[in-house]
C-alpha cells in the first residue's frame, strides 16, 4: 500500500513538473506578468499553505486525499516551471545566444540588483558594470544596459517603436501622463498637457516663479545678515515643491514661508526611497503595493497618493483663488480640443497626474539647482563670471537671461554631469528588436540607458568628469558627441516642463549670484550633495550647506 501511494505521488509530481514546463513554454514565456504577480503570489500561498492545512483538518477523508494529490502535483509544477525558466534563461534566451556580457548571475534574476543597489546607488552599480563589461551589458534575464549615446534617439526618436518598460505600471490600475505605456494613449494625453505649456500659460506661471524667487532671496538674505549657514538643499527643495504646488493646485506648500518641511512632502520623500533599490524589479513593487501591510514607507506612499487626490478633488470642487490658470484648469476644466472625455475619465487621469506632476516637476528642478550651486561652490570663478554677466541687467527679464552665455553654459554643464534622471526611463523593444551601433538587441528586451554614465563618456566629452562650462561656449572641441547630452529626454517622451525648468534655474541663479557671494560652509560635508546623491528614479542629493555674503552695490 505504501509503495502504491509513493508511486502515485511520484506520478503526480512528474505530471505537475511536465505541466510547469508546458505552462512556461506556452504561456509565461510570452507577454508580461508583473501586474499579475500579486495574484500569482496569493495562488502559491493557497497551494503551499492553505491546501496542506485543509488536508490536516480533513484527515482521512476522500477530499483530503484529493487535496494531497493536488499538493504533490503543485510541487512538481513549481519545480518544472522553475527548471524550464532557468534553462531558457541560461541556454536558450536570445540574449544568451547573442553572447551579451555581464555578471553571470544577471541572467537568472534581477533580485541581485536590489541588493547591489542598496542605499539607492543604482547609478554607481551600473557605472562599475560599464567599466568592466563595455557598452552593452546584460543586467537582467531580459535586460540590456546600453552605454552608448545613440541609445536615446534609438529608443525615443521619431522612428522608434520601443515602448515604456514594465516599471511604468507603478500606478496600476491608475494612470498618468508619465506612466502611460500605450503610445497612442500617451500621445493623446500629452496633447492635453500641451495646453498647459503654451506661451501664454508659461508666461502666467513664470510670473508665479518670480514670487517664489523673492521668497528664496529673503531666506538667504536673513541668513547672510545673521552670518548663519544656509541649508541650501532644503531651501531649494522647498522652493521647487512650493512652486509645483502652486502650478498644479494653485496652492503652495508654504515651506519657504514657514521655513519647515510640509508633512506630506516629508512622507513623499520617505516613500520615494522605495524606488531606489526596487525599481529594477517591478513585479516585486506590485506585490508590495498590493499585498504588504501599509506600514512605514508603504503607508507614506499611499497616504501621499491619497493626499494628492484629495487636493485635486478640493481644487476641482472649490475652484482656484488665483487669477492665473493652473494645471488643473488645463487638464480638467478646459475642454481641450473637444476630446469628449467624461468627468470620470478626466478624474482618473488627473488623480495620477497630480502626484506625478508634484514629483517630476519639483524635484528635478531643485536637484539641478543643488548641483549647480555645489559645482559653483567648488569652482567659485564661474560664480564670479556669472556675476559679471548679471550685475548690470534686469534679472527678471527672461530674454536677457537667455542671452547670457556663461550662465547658460554653467546650467548645461551641471545637467550633463548631474542629470535629475540618473538611470531611470527604461524602454522595451517590440517584435522587431532594435539595432544600436551595429549591435542588434532582440525583441521584448528592456533597455536601460544611464544618463549618469553616458554623460561622462570619454568618447563623447574631453575630460568628461571635469566641470568645464566652456565646452558649451568657447571650447566646442571638448564636445566629441553631442548626442550624449539628453538630460530632458528625447522626442515625444522628452520633458514637457523643460522650458519651465530651465527658465526657473536662470531666474534663481541670476538673482542669487547678482546679490550674493557664497562659499562652502565650515565642515568637510558641506558640499557632499553630489557624492551622496541617491538614485530614486529622480535623484535625491545629499547635504549642501553654504555661507552667503551680501554683495555691495559697487561690486
Amino acid at each position: 500500500m505504501d509503495f502504491y501511494y509513493a508511486n502515485q505521488q511520484a506520478i503526480l509530481t512528474a505530471v505537475g513538473a511536465l505541466s510547469g514546463i508546458i505552462a512556461h513554454i506556452t504561456v509565461y514565456i510570452r507577454g508580461e506578468w508583473h501586474v499579475q504577480a500579486p495574484q500569482i503570489t496569493l495562488q502559491l500561498f493557497a497551494l503551499y499553505v492553505g491546501v496542506p492545512v485543509l488536508v490536516r483538518i480533513l484527515k482521512d477523508t476522500v477530499v483530503a486525499q484529493i487535496l494531497q494529490g493536488v499538493v504533490f502535483w503543485s510541487y512538481g509544477y513549481i519545480l518544472g516551471l522553475i527548471a524550464s525558466i532557468l534553462l531558457y534563461r541560461i541556454v536558450l534566451h536570445p540574449l544568451t545566444r547573442a553572447s551579451f556580457q555581464g555578471p553571470w548571475y544577471a541572467r537568472f534574476t534581477k533580485i541581485w540588483h536590489v541588493w547591489a543597489a542598496r542605499g539607492s546607488m543604482n547609478h554607481r552599480v551600473l557605472d562599475d558594470l560599464h567599466k568592466k563589461y563595455g557598452n552593452f551589458v546584460r543586467t537582467g534575464p531580459a535586460e540590456i544596459t546600453v552605454f552608448h549615446p545613440d541609445v536615446f534617439m534609438a529608443v525615443d526618436g521619431p522612428r522608434s517603436e520601443c515602448i515604456k518598460a514594465e516599471w511604468y505600471d507603478i500606478l496600476h490600475p491608475g494612470q498618468a501622463l508619465v506612466t502611460a505605456r500605450n503610445k497612442s494613449v500617451h500621445a493623446a494625453r500629452r496633447r492635453e498637457w500641451n495646453s498647459g505649456f503654451t506661451t501664454k500659460a508659461l508666461s502666467e506661471h513664470e510670473a508665479k516663479i518670480l514670487k517664489y524667487v523673492d521668497k528664496l532671496d529673503q531666506c538667504i538674505a536673513e541668513d547672510a545678515k545673521l552670518e548663519n549657514v544656509t541649508n541650501m538643499r532644503d531651501l531649494l527643495l522647498w522652493f521647487g515643491f512650493d512652486i509645483m504646488g502652486d502650478f498644479v493646485f494653485s496652492k503652495s506648500f508654504g515651506m519657504l514661508e514657514n521655513k519647515q518641511w510640509h508633512h506630506i512632502i516629508v512622507r513623499l520623500q520617505r516613500a520615494l526611497s522605495l524606488l531606489g533599490p526596487f525599481s529594477s524589479v517591478p513585479w516585486l513593487i506590485q506585490i508590495g503595493f498590493k499585498l504588504a501591510p501599509r506600514v512605514s514607507v508603504l503607508k507614506d506612499w499611499f497616504d501621499t497618493v491619497a493626499w494628492c487626490q484629495s487636493q485635486m478633488r478640493d481644487r476641482l470642487e472649490n475652484g482656484s483663488a488665483s487669477q492665473s490658470q493652473d494645471l488643473s484648469y488645463y487638464l480638467m476644466e478646459k475642454d481641450s480640443e473637444g476630446n469628449g472625455a467624461t468627468e470620470n475619465e478626466k478624474w482618473h487621469w488627473a488623480a495620477g497626474d497630480s502626484l506625478l506632476a508634484i514629483v517630476a516637476g519639483s524635484e528635478p528642478t531643485a536637484v539641478a539647482l543643488i548641483a549647480v550651486f555645489c559645482e559653483l561652490g567648488r569652482h567659485p570663478q564661474h560664480a564670479e563670471q556669472i556675476h559679471e554677466e548679471v550685475k548690470n541687467v534686469d534679472v527678471t527679464d527672461l530674454k536677457t537671461l537667455v542671452s547670457l552665455p556663461h550662465l547658460n553654459a554653467v546650467i548645461k554643464e551641471s545637467l550633463r554631469l548631474h542629470p535629475a534622471l540618473l538611470t531611470g526611463g527604461n524602454r522595451k523593444t517590440t517584435a522587431f528588436g532594435l539595432t544600436i551601433d551595429d549591435q542588434f538587441i532582440p525583441p521584448n528586451t528592456t533597455i536601460v540607458a544611464p544618463r549618469y554614465t553616458i554623460g561622462r563618456l570619454e568618447s563623447c566629452f574631453e575630460r568628461p568628469s571635469d566641470f568645464i562650462p566652456e565646452r558649451w561656449t568657447t571650447r566646442p572641441e571638448m564636445v566629441r558627441n553631442g548626442a550624449a547630452y539628453a538630460p530632458f529626454g528625447t522626442g515625444h517622451h522628452s520633458c514637457l516642463g523643460k522650458t519651465l525648468a530651465l527658465d526657473t534655474m536662470k531666474y534663481v541663479l541670476a538673482r542669487i549670484l547678482k546679490n550674493y557671494r557664497f562659499r562652502a560652509a565650515p565642515g568637510e560635508d558641506s558640499l557632499s550633495a553630489l557624492e551622496t546623491v541617491r538614485d530614486q528614479f529622480t535623484s535625491n542629493p545629499g547635504i549642501l550647506k553654504l555661507q552667503f555674503e551680501k554683495r555691495h552695490t559697487i561690486d
